[in-house]
């Protein structure tokens, strides 16, 4: 299969290489959590009765972290 390097932040990298799992490769990593993103209105409501606007900003903060909590 062809493949492409790719530069991404150490931060970034740092983060892909807490989510892999024993034996799995960067390539698995990237695949499964892709797969698993769900869009926010799955989200609405599952944690706290905020407005969904709160939600959002939130979610966006998070996502500017690079998956970090």
């Amino acid at each position: 299969m062809p493949s492409k390097n790719i530069a991404v932040q150490r931060g970034v990298y740092d983060a892909l290489d807490r989510e892999k799992r024993t034996g799995e490769s960067f390539t698995s990593v990237l695949r499964r959590l892709l797969e698993q993103r769900r869009g926010l209105d799955d989200l609405y409501g599952g944690w706290t009765t905020r407005p969904l606007r709160a939600d959002r900003q939130r979610l966006r903060q998070l996502r500017s972290l690079g998956g970090r909590p």
